[in-house]
Order: C-alpha cells, then sequence, then structure tokens
C-alpha cells in the first residue's frame, strides 16, 4: 500500500464573511469560503482564468482566534487536507469531501489583483489551488472520450491518514485526468499506487429527484507512479497534464454537512 499523502494549499479571498459556531461540546468551528482564479493553458495554447470557490473548515483555538479578525475581502493562505465524510439523510448514503484547515494566516493584498462575480463577491486573481495526494486506487480507472474526441478519465483514490494520538482513517478521493494523461492513467489498475498533484474543483448536477448536488474532486495535473523497491524503478512512469479544455473529529457529529455550498 503506497505511503499516504494528503496536503491542501490555497491562497484566495473570503468571498463571504466567515461563520463561527460552537458545537454542544464547545468546539468552535469556523466555515470559510474562499475564492480565486486559476490561469490555465487552453487548446490553442494562450490562457484561460478559471474561477473557483471553496469552503473551508477551521476548528478549535485557531478558529476563535481569527473568528472576528477576518472579514470579506481579505486574502488567506490555509495548509490542510482532504476529509472524507458519510452520513444518512433520510435512509440515504451521503458523503462530501471537506477541505480541513491545519493552519491559516491572513496575506497582505497591496499589488494583488482582484475579480468580482455577478454577487459582487470577491475572487483573487492568480489564486493558489494545489493539492498533493498519494494513496491506492480503489477501482479500475475509467476512460472515455469527449464528443470532441478528448480523453478524460475518471479515478477513484484512498488516502490513509494516520494522525498523532488517532486511528488510521480512509479518505476517498475522486480525480479527474484529460488528455494523454488520461490515457496513461487508464492502464493502472485497482490497487495500484498513485501520487497526484492537481488543483480541486467542485462539480454540481441535478438528481433524479429534483435535489441540487455538489461534488469536490481533484482535476490532475502531474501523475506519478511509486514503485515498491529498485527492482521496479525502471518501470516507473509519469506524465505531466495539458490542463486545457476543461468542461468543467470529535464533537463534529452534531453538525452533519450541508446540502448546499455556501456561495
Amino acid at each position: 500500500m503506497a505511503r499516504g499523502l494528503n496536503r491542501v494549499f490555497l491562497i484566495g479571498a473570503l468571498a463571504t464573511r466567515p461563520d463561527m459556531r460552537y458545537t454542544p461540546a464547545g468546539l468552535a468551528i469556523l466555515d470559510l469560503t474562499l475564492a480565486g482564479q486559476d490561469l490555465l493553458l487552453s487548446d490553442n495554447g494562450g490562457e484561460r482564468e478559471v474561477s473557483w470557490y471553496h469552503r473551508v473548515r477551521l476548528l478549535g483555538r485557531q478558529a476563535e482566534m481569527w473568528g472576528d479578525l477576518l472579514d470579506q475581502g481579505q486574502l488567506v493562505f490555509v495548509e490542510g487536507r482532504l476529509e472524507y465524510r458519510q452520513w444518512e439523510k433520510e435512509g440515504e448514503r451521503r458523503s462530501e469531501l471537506q477541505i480541513r484547515a491545519d493552519f491559516l494566516d491572513p496575506l497582505d493584498d497591496r499589488g494583488k489583483e482582484r475579480a468580482e462575480d455577478s454577487r459582487g463577491q470577491p475572487r483573487l486573481r492568480a489564486a493558489l489551488n494545489q493539492v498533493f495526494l498519494m494513496g491506492n486506487l480503489t477501482r479500475d480507472p475509467e476512460l472515455r472520450y469527449t464528443p470532441q474526441g478528448t480523453a478524460v478519465a475518471r479515478l477513484g483514490l484512498a488516502v490513509n491518514e494516520r494522525r498523532q494520538g488517532a486511528e488510521e482513517r480512509t479518505h476517498f478521493v475522486e480525480v479527474q485526468a484529460w488528455r494523454d494523461l488520461a490515457e496513461w492513467a487508464a492502464e493502472l489498475r485497482k490497487g495500484d499506487g498513485l501520487f497526484v498533484i492537481g488543483r480541486l474543483v467542485n462539480d454540481s448536477w441535478t438528481s433524479s429527484s429534483g435535489e441540487r448536488r455538489f461534488q469536490t474532486r481533484v482535476e490532475a495535473l502531474r501523475l506519478e507512479r511509486p514503485t515498491r523497491g529498485p527492482a521496479q524503478a525502471g518501470g516507473s512512469r509519469s506524465r505531466e497534464a495539458q490542463t486545457g479544455g476543461v468542461d468543467i473529529d470529535e464533537g463534529l457529529e452534531d453538525f452533519p454537512p450541508e446540502e448546499d455550498l455556501p456561495f
């Protein structure tokens, strides 16, 4: 099994004022919505900006410290991890991938450009949106082609995490790769180890019952296949992706995940 790695780095503008609350046990929870724009390569070799909004959760003393100091528009750096959660609603099993902050720091905004969406919410241009994961595939990759002939692969990644004083947990992350990287990834098989460098994106769709659903996943920018010893070193392959053409703890049980993202 591949060594678990699970790190997220974000720099963005606070789209709204942070929301502070407490569990019945007194644990502080600070929910923030960061907004930014990634600069990606397009099919014709040019560049284009892609907007993103990500909800981040900060707990405990840091949450209390920053709760009254942060406001809409503030530039913030977040270092954290992805956390997979499951719950039941009306007999149906639900899940979400949440960004849990380990560290947060406000940033100087001098010289930084902002954009504004249709609701007047600020976004940081040339933001930072990067994820590093290492785990094992939970299934064989699913390769398909768009009507324009572009390859796209969906992968399920299980990332094991052992934090000090806690039991080992497994986080399940959906990963998507495009073009040559997708075709390379399609050769992998369930159980293979995989190192992923990518960016976080949110998908949304309407379920058969008319409910609006959301999913956070990782869009791969680079994939590496870990080896398990010198004898296999020659078989390691990697490929960088072209990113254009993308169409698209304790006390927390009292707060099941919200159904709608807060933006």
